[in-house]
């Protein structure tokens, strides 16, 4: 309840706001406080399509990957390509292509696992107002697994039917100023932490049926434009930013420092973020 939340004393629970979807990051730090080593956040609208689900995040995260690792000359890799029908997944920018090559990767270590949607994938507003299709099927890679090295290249992924380690947990602050695009924006984040400690993002199993709920989806895209209009901008911020060495909870606390020298920022985005950063810090 509200009540037992205002206890827990949260530096980051008032800016978050009330009867909002950024109340998840609450959830987030008491699985934290609780002792998790791997956190799976899901949808209410996600039916897993076998009884491996969380057997499979296991495998994942806590053994190395060998397979296909994606490889090409566009930096860019949208996993939306490789379901049948394709389509970009949301918060892919629309000025980029995707790397649609792949090399060999063997023990390569595991910080994100992203499960895959089908039935109603998770695309941008506009893909599904102008082009609305029922994806039936996963390709031959994503049902062996593919995975991002964010070393070469870049990917974005949701926070649906997905799950990570729990070092990574600070990079998961779902900003709610950056609307539908808090989720693409903490994966951009992670992968800007993954890459200074050697870690990859994985594509493939576990599978879900997103039977998705009722959207308005004007709204959805009103709440997508501001981060499509400024995707590439964080993107090319996270790459200048000065990193210190150590947890990642100080490189994810000096991002959001560093965000209010950015006169593009919305307001409050580094005051939450630097809250989160103290929460954080308390339950690890």
């Amino acid at each position: 309840s509200p009540d037992d939340q205002r206890k827990l004393g949260y530096a980051c629970s008032d800016l978050l706001g009330w009867g909002t979807i950024g109340r998840r990051n609450i959830a987030i730090l008491e699985a934290l406080r609780w002792g998790a080593e791997i956190i799976v956040t899901i949808d209410d609208d996600n039916i897993p399509l076998d009884r491996s689900y969380f057997a499979h995040f296991r495998t994942w995260l806590e053994y190395p990957f060998s397979g296909l690792c994606v490889d090409g000359m566009n930096r860019w890799f949208d996993v939306g390509q490789w379901i049948d029908p394709p389509s970009s997944h949301r918060g892919f920018p629309i000025q980029t292509q995707s790397s649609l090559g792949f090399r060999a990767v063997v023990d390569a270590k595991i910080g994100v696992a992203a499960g895959i949607c089908l039935g109603d994938p998770d695309v941008s507003a506009v893909t599904r107002i102008a082009q609305p299709s029922l994806a039936r099927f996963a390709s031959e890679p994503l049902r062996a697994g593919i995975v991002v090295n964010p070393t070469t290249h870049v990917t974005v992924f949701n926070s649906q039917n997905t799950a990570f380690l729990r070092e990574l947990a600070p990079c998961f602050l779902m900003v709610p100023q950056f609307g539908r695009y808090d989720d693409i924006f903490a994966s951009l984040i992670a992968q800007r932490v993954m890459r200074d400690n050697g870690l990859h993002v994985h594509f493939g199993h576990p599978f879900v049926w997103q039977q998705r709920n009722p959207h308005n989806l004007q709204r959805d895209l009103q709440a997508e434009i501001w981060g499509m209009d400024h995707v590439l901008a964080f993107k090319h911020f996270l790459e200048q930013a000065k990193m210190p060495t150590g947890y990642v909870v100080d490189k994810v606390r000096a991002i959001y420092a560093q965000m209010q020298d950015q006169i593009w920022m919305p307001a409050g985005v580094s005051e939450l973020g630097l809250a989160w950063c103290e929460d954080c810090s308390t339950v690890l």
